[in-house]
C-alpha cells in the first residue's frame, strides 16, 4: 500500500519531463547521441513516425506537445545520428508504480542496430530510479517483430485490448515486464 501511494505522490508531485543528462552512445562502430525530446524536434520526429509506420503518423504534432510538456512525470528521449539525424525516440510516463511506455520508433535505416534496446533499457533504468514494479506497452497484433524484442527483454503478455488502434480497428496485445525494485 505504502508504495503505490508513494507512486500516486511522484505523479502529483513530479510533474514534469524528468532530468535527463545527454550521452554519446556507440552502437555498432557508429557514434549517436541520447538526448531529451524538445519541441523544436516534433517535425522530424512525424517524419519518422511516417517512415515507420508506411506514411502514417499515429502522433499529431499537438499529441506529442501535449505528451513533452504534460503534467504527468515523464521522459522522453530520442536517439539521433551523427549526421543529425533522429534515428529513434522513445516515450513513457509514471502512473503510480508503473512506468508506461507511450511511444517507440526507430527509423527503418536504423533498425536491427540495438537502437530498440537501448532505448527501452534507458527508461528501464528511469523506471527503476523511480521505484516503478512494473513496465508496460501496447503493440499492435500484426507487429510481430516489435514483439519479438519486448519478450526478448522480459515482457510478456498481459491481455488484448479489442479494437485498441482508432485508423484500422487493430487490436493490441498489452505488455508487461516487472522490475526488480531496490
Amino acid at each position: 500500500m505504502l508504495k503505490k501511494f508513494s507512486g500516486l505522490v511522484k505523479t502529483i508531485l513530479y510533474g514534469k519531463q524528468y532530468p535527463f543528462d545527454e550521452k554519446s552512445i556507440e552502437l555498432h562502430e557508429e557514434a549517436y547521441l541520447l538526448r531529451k525530446i524538445v519541441d523544436q524536434d516534433i517535425k522530424e520526429l512525424i517524419a519518422l513516425e511516417r517512415d515507420v509506420y508506411f506514411g502514417e503518423t499515429p502522433w499529431t504534432k499537438s499529441a506529442f506537445l501535449a505528451e513533452i510538456h504534460s503534467p504527468i512525470p515523464h521522459l522522453y528521449i530520442c536517439i539521433v545520428s551523427k549526421q543529425a539525424q533522429i534515428a529513434g525516440l522513445i516515450g513513457s510516463r509514471l502512473i503510480g508504480n508503473d512506468t508506461h511506455i507511450t511511444n517507440i520508433a526507430v527509423g527503418t535505416a536504423f533498425q536491427n542496430r540495438g537502437i530498440g534496446k537501448l532505448l527501452i533499457d534507458e527508461v528501464e533504468n528511469f523506471a527503476i530510479m523511480n521505484d516503478c514494479e512494473t513496465l508496460s506497452l501496447e503493440v499492435r497484433i500484426s507487429n510481430t517483430d516489435a514483439q519479438r524484442l519486448y519478450r526478448r527483454l522480459g515482457f510478456s503478455a498481459r491481455n488484448i485490448r479489442k479494437n485498441y488502434y482508432t485508423e484500422n480497428n487493430e487490436d493490441a496485445l498489452d505488455m508487461i515486464k516487472h522490475l526488480e525494485v531496490r
